[in-house]
């Protein structure tokens, strides 16, 4: 029995994945979370085979996840879902050691074939995301600025809550850091980004698929 963890910020969306996933006679779900967070306490609880992850939740997003996942439960497969075929996202999943990458416009039979493949020591992307990877691979400049490569874990954290709206000292209260690291974290992202004001923040953290439009 393949036991697996779905993450997605929406409710519909997880029943329909439990629902895909569970239709498998060798595959249970053996939990549900909503953001990263909790996906983190979810697999140190239940150790399943594979997590099943929405790249864009709140307050810790797919990306961010997946590169925890691998400093802590390397053997975890995961596979992450998305409505982004771009290459920032890709690139960003690729370096960080995803085993799977399923586009959501795909079909429902792709997620089962994935979490079988990726159990099984392969991986498992849509074809177009399979495409892009070869154009990456063709020319290893396109991602040189993904997020991952430029930012601190610490520096993305926070740049996923701005961009999510929280305020320096909700940011402080969230991390259990001081309200002036929040500041230097900010200040410090600002500047490997070029960027002048949080709007710019908000933009590229949704370009990269930090978080969702």
């Amino acid at each position: 029995m393949i036991r697996a963890v779905i993450a997605d910020d929406h409710g519909i969306v997880r029943e329909g994945l439990r629902r895909v996933l569970e239709a498998d006679a060798d595959i249970e779900v053996a939990g549900e979370a909503t953001d990263g967070r909790e996906v983190l306490d979810l697999v140190q609880k239940v150790e399943p085979d594979v997590a099943v992850l929405d790249i864009s939740m709140p307050r810790l997003g797919g990306l961010e996840t997946l590169e925890r996942l691998r400093a802590k439960h390397p053997t975890v497969k995961v596979v992450l879902l998305s409505v982004h075929g771009e290459s920032p996202f890709i690139q960003s999943a690729v370096s960080l050691g995803a085993d799977g990458y399923i586009l959501k416009t795909g079909r429902s039979e792709d997620i089962v074939s994935a979490v079988r493949a990726v159990v099984k020591g392969g991986s498992y992307f849509s074809p177009p995301v399979a495409r892009e990877i070869v154009q990456q691979m063709r020319s290893p400049e396109k991602g040189k600025s993904e997020p991952f490569s430029i930012l601190s874990s610490r520096e993305r954290e926070v740049l996923n809550l701005i961009a999510e709206g929280y305020s320096a000292k909700e940011i402080a209260n969230d991390l259990g850091i001081s309200t002036k690291t929040v500041e230097a974290h900010r200040t410090s992202v600002m500047r490997k980004l070029g960027a002048r004001k949080a709007t710019e923040l908000v933009r590229y953290a949704v370009r990269h698929g930090l978080i969702e439009p």
